[in-house]
């Protein structure tokens, strides 16, 4: 993968969290999570790609402890239909799949390592 390649991928995948973080339709969300998949797919063994992967997991952390105490804050008859909510449950989504793509990477660069 060239530098301009590992740049527009990488570059790809914060504008479409960023946008996920943002997007209230349920289609959109789930297109969104579907292409953070398939840049994340392109990645490669570099370790921008895991130094960057790692700071995006950490991030989704704290945004998901965030969203969990909005929503925690929320009556609990508003919950279920609550747009808090369903923002919830795609960052979880989300954060699942930054996870896992980390430790893909994080595979990735030990075989290349050696």
């Amino acid at each position: 993968m060239t530098p301009l390649n590992v740049f527009v991928t990488e570059g790809n995948v914060e504008i479409y969290l960023s946008k996920l973080y943002t997007t209230y339709e349920p289609g959109a969300r789930q297109g969104l999570l579907r292409l953070i998949s398939e840049e994340e797919g392109r990645m490669g063994a570099r370790r921008e790609h895991l130094e960057n992967a790692e700071r995006r997991a950490a991030k989704g952390k704290q945004l998901l402890v965030r969203q969990r105490l909005v929503v925690a804050q929320l009556p609990e008859e508003c919950r279920c239909a609550s747009e808090d909510t369903r923002l919830l449950e795609t960052m979880e989504k989300a954060q699942a799949l930054l996870e896992e793509h980390l430790e893909l990477l994080k595979e990735r660069f030990d075989r290349a390592r050696l």
